[in-house]
């Protein structure tokens, strides 16, 4: 007997044509201490409730960026109840002066044609920015601020004066002893605000002579690096202690010297600050960070949680005041005797150069993450605020401050890391991220939230939108982003018009874009991802150390380094070590490695990049190892330690610990026992692995991420296809949560296969993605297989009984895992087109004349012969009507688009069904369908790029947009897309391409028992 289910209430899965959509987390507000945080983390359980509506703290953020001051307190209003009406849970506020966005364009990106209306941090900025954060508050959104007037850097509307950057510069002069002389020591004008360092003499021990004759007061240079033919440095003297009244007096002994100056000046911007002298960033800090915490008054800590910089651009200092003692602490030596292999002089011992040029950048590392990122971090917290700059990167390697550094060290400063990915074009989609890292550093140093900032772009503006951004935030989630600050709603004033200003890069998100009144629906998708994906902790079963000085500008760690003697294997998850939590955080408890948060691995890996590594290092491993830990060791020996301290003792100590821990061996697997705990070598992983009896985590052709506590384990897949994937989970039931729609359902079928994990049947759409989540005991009775031409549809499921509907014809074959098997053949009825004239309604996104006309077929817009349909940006309502029998009103139906472009409401008899976005394109019409005559009204909205293109071809007179985005007849000019439109640019395809159908399926009822 069946009887027609309650479609009101479940969960539509609909396996046969996909399942869903994507992760990412965010949160706010946040405790100070990382490890309550990470156990609240733990402890907390998920509720198909707060899936469906995610709380406020687990929406995603925006960048609010504002135009040189050019706000009202009536646009910051709107600005900010429209992010709340959309999902939006905070926004991170940026006033960029001076950045690439010059009045008359000549910065080479676009024009921002607006005089500063409010100077940064004067009265009436401030009052704007207090507004702000008291509606803020009025609406429950959260909020960070930029700590500088730019972008790249820590700049200010003050001049710092001495406390500025600072770069060492020198000059020399040649001179032959024996001999006496006098030369007077200038203070220099021309250098901004120089102060001496160093006055020496070198003894130069090479046959060729130099033709350096500068008097010290002139001819000053930059560091240089001692190259193969140097000069040698012999006997090097003081000669501070020669100086009297400004005059350097000294009786020259024999032979030939170069007497070297040291110096430094201050460099960069005038509002710079030097970044590698805590009390200068300290100073920094007060006079805007202090400044805004007393505006925000009790709003500090409650709405105004964090302050921010972006990935530096900046300048790169490479000396500060005390530096001398700063390198002495670090270092554990004086620098002014290696000083002079700054200005090219070689030491006789010439590997001594490398050494030091190591300890030396080393040290500008170590006080700019120092010094300036914790020093900020520490004012916040001494203020109840968190800090989370872009401090990871991408960097200018090359930089002083980030040559030798290590990126996992400098994001595992933070309160939260934060990466960036960038989704110009397809090409960037595998490319252009550092998520992955960004997410190894916040999993390592235990920070339960990873921010990124999203869907950055310097390609055409205005042309992207849901279902093409969607792919790249999978990507990114499943990289470990589950905080995404989106690149950028700009506060265009109101009184410009639309598409309004803009900033030059990321992909614009505000109330001005086409499609804004639907973009709830993928911010919702993303506040149910980061729900799911701040539970628990990262699942990876393997740690790895590379090297010292961890850096990758984008990847995703398909190797752990670039010379890998041994490569990651599919279906298991890795994270980066770095040298300060190898050494200070992790420990061995029950053969596993683990960290203070919880965090565990089965296995170290040490497969260096290059034979260095700290000899604290090496040891701290072989001591992890005598405690239990599993380890192993990669081809590359190590030879040496970085830098000069104790050198050469620590040199033989690497060479005693390496003989202890590498053994000669062949290709075939080497097993060694050292104290309680084993070490490899000479195989690859998948054999160690195997050895180990560590199933994979995951197998199937999917990507995925795995979070997990001690009683839930969330995966989080991406793909393509009908497929069997397998689950490193034994004992408990799979749910699908699909964070499209919010709904959950338990999955079709699944089984435990003979090595204890789950195996569960999977169908996604294309960009398709899910969560699969495991939280309960395994049912009873449950089916282990279904076979067919598609997955059954799981309408509802009571006790025993499935309400299934079936979507294709054909034989459908159940098992349950008791044996019972049966047999469906089903017929469903035949899908219908929608044919015939469709009345569109086309409504201008400039707000202009509407056009209403006929479609005898579907056809994109941008291949109209009709100029305003060609160039159309904007809504088009697309009206028709059907006609349906008795039978198939009485069945399940839904609606499937075909091709859309870019995306759609629809309603069919009045009712709104909502918003259609991505990836199957169909909607469920079951409950609004009716037999007889219905009514269909399909709106599409497409993007900004054809009507500016169409605008490019016109005289300016006739232009209906108003941007500062130039508009321009070719690209003889203009070659970069983000730079302008062009009349010759490639349309866009848009509209309602089709076909539409309507899809009719079969309710069965199958009873398990």
């Amino acid at each position: 007997m069946k009887r027609k289910p309650n479609r009101k209430g479940y969960f539509i899965l609909n396996m046969a044509t996909a399942i869903a959509f994507l992760i990412a987390y965010f949160s706010t507000g946040c405790s100070n201490k990382k490890t309550k945080d990470r156990v609240n983390s733990l402890k907390a359980n998920i509720s198909e409730s707060e899936f469906l509506s995610a709380p406020e703290s687990d929406k995603p953020w925006v960048y609010y960026w504002w135009l040189k001051g050019n706000v009202t307190k009536e646009q910051i209003t709107h600005d900010l109840e429209e992010m709340q009406k959309k999902g939006i849970g905070g926004f991170l506020l940026f006033d960029s002066r001076g950045y690439w966005d010059s009045y008359d364009g000549r910065t080479g990106h676009i024009p921002v044609p607006l005089q500063i209306k409010y100077e940064f941090m004067n009265p009436e900025w401030r009052e704007m920015v207090k507004f702000t954060m008291q509606e803020a508050n009025r609406l429950g959104l959260k909020m960070s601020i930029n700590m500088a007037n730019t972008g790249g850097s820590l700049r200010g509307p003050w001049d710092m004066e001495e406390d500025g950057p600072k770069q060492l510069i020198w000059t020399s002069s040649d001179i032959s002893g024996p001999k006496t002389i006098s030369v007077q020591l200038e203070s220099l004008s021309d250098q901004m605000y120089y102060q001496d360092v160093a006055l020496m003499a070198v003894k130069i021990k090479s046959d060729k002579k130099s033709a350096k004759n500068n008097d010290l007061n002139q001819g000053w240079e930059t560091m240089v690096i001692p190259n193969e033919d140097a000069p040698v440095a012999g006997e090097i003297i003081d000669l501070n202690n020669q100086i009297s009244n400004g005059t350097l007096q000294w009786d020259v002994p024999e032979g030939e010297w170069r007497i070297i100056r040291f110096g430094y000046h201050v460099i960069g911007e005038e509002g710079s600050v030097d970044i590698l002298n805590p009390a200068a960033v300290t100073k920094y800090f007060h006079l805007m960070g202090s400044e805004i915490l007393k505006d925000a008054g009790e709003l500090a800590g409650n709405t105004l949680t964090h302050f921010y910089n972006v990935s530096w651009e900046g300048g790169q200092p490479n000396w500060t005041v005390n530096f001398e003692n700063e390198f002495r602490n670090y270092r554990g030596y004086d620098i002014k005797q290696y000083m002079p292999i700054l200005t090219g002089i070689s030491l006789k011992e010439k590997s001594l150069n490398k050494r030091f040029i190591r300890d030396y950048m080393r040290t500008v590392s170590d006080c700019f993450r120092h010094n300036c990122y914790e020093t900020i971090g520490k004012l916040c917290h001494d203020n109840n605020i968190k800090w989370h700059p872009e401090d990871g990167g991408p960097w200018p390697r090359i930089a002083p401050m980030f040559k030798e550094a290590d990126q996992l060290t400098f994001w595992g400063s933070n309160d939260m890391p934060q990466g960036e990915f960038w989704c110009s074009g397809l090409e960037d989609l595998q490319t252009k991220s550092n998520m992955r890292y960004a997410a190894m550093a916040g999993h390592i140093h235990g920070h339960p939230l990873i921010a990124v900032e999203a869907f950055t772009h310097m390609g055409r503006h205005w042309t992207k939108y849901p279902a093409y951004l969607k792919p790249f935030a999978d990507i990114n989630l499943i990289d470990g982003a589950n905080f995404f600050i989106w690149h950028t709603f700009t506060a265009s004033p109101i009184e410009i018009g639309k598409p309004g200003y803009e900033y030059f890069a990321g992909t614009h998100i505000n109330s001005n874009i086409t499609w804004w009144n639907k973009a709830g629906s993928i911010m919702d998708y993303l506040g149910r991802s980061q729900y799911l994906l701040r539970k628990g902790n990262f699942v990876s079963d393997v740690c790895c150390y590379v090297s010292d000085k961890n850096y990758v500008r984008w990847g995703r760690g398909e190797k752990w380094n670039q010379n890998s003697s041994l490569n990651p294997v599919t279906g298991y998850s890795y994270d980066l070590l770095d040298s300060k939590v190898l050494l200070n955080d992790l420990s061995v408890r029950d053969g596993k490695l683990v960290l203070p948060d919880g965090m565990s691995y089965k296995l170290l890996v040490v497969d260096l990049e290059e034979p260095v590594i700290p000899a604290d290092v090496l040891q701290k491993i072989k001591e992890l190892t005598e405690e239990g830990a599993t380890i192993v060791l990669g081809q590359t020996k190590p030879l040496n330690t970085p830098g000069i301290n104790n050198y050469p003792e620590s040199d033989e100590k690497i060479r005693i610990l390496a003989d202890e821990l590498w053994t000669k061996t062949s290709e075939q697997m080497a097993i060694r026992e050292v104290g309680k705990g084993k070490i490899y070598t000479g195989t690859d992983m998948k054999d160690i692995l195997a050895d180990n009896q560590i199933l994979p985590d995951f197998e199937g052709p999917f990507e995925y991420i795995h979070r997990a506590d001690e009683n839930l384990d969330i995966y989080f897949i991406s793909g393509e296809g009908k497929v069997k994937c397998t689950f490193r989970v034994n004992g408990k039931k799979p749910e699908i949560w699909d964070p499209v729609t919010g709904q959950t359902i338990e999955a079709i079928s699944y089984h435990s296969t003979n090595d204890g994990r789950t195996n569960v049947s999977l169908q996604l759409p294309v960009n398709g993605s899910v969560f699969v989540v495991f939280r309960e005991k395994a049912e009873e009775n449950y089916f282990i297989s279904v076979d067919g031409p598609g997955y059954p549809e799981v309408k509802s499921k009571e006790e025993n009984v499935y309400e299934l509907v079936l979507w294709e014809s054909g034989e459908y074959y159940l098992t349950t895992n008791t044996g019972k098997k049966e047999k469906i053949s089903t017929t469903v009825t035949p899908s219908i087109e929608i044919t015939g004239d469709w009345n569109v309604t086309f409504i201008p996104a400039t707000e202009a004349k509407e056009i209403e006309t006929t479609f005898d077929k579907l056809t994109p817009w941008n291949k109209n012969p009709v100029p305003e349909i060609k160039y159309f940006s904007g809504t088009a309502d697309y009206t028709n009507s059907f006609t349906i029998t008795t039978e198939q009103a009485a069945r399940p139906a839904r609606l499937n688009l075909g091709e859309v472009l870019n995306i759609a409401r629809i309603w069919v008899n009045g009712k709104d069904l909502g918003i259609v976005w991505t990836a199957p394109w169909s909607v469920d019409i079951s409950d609004a369908i009716k037999e007889g005559n219905n009514e269909l009204k399909i709106e599409v909205t497409n993007c900004w790029a054809n009507r500016l293109i169409g605008d490019a071809g016109l005289p300016e007179s006739q232009w209906t947009t108003r941007t500062n985005v130039r508009r321009v007849p070719d690209r003889s000019e203009y070659k970069a897309g983000h730079q302008a439109f062009s009349a010759e640019d490639e349309l866009m395809p848009s509209g309602l391409v089709g076909p539409v159908k309507i899809e009719f399926g079969k309710e069965e009822l199958v009873t398990l028992e």
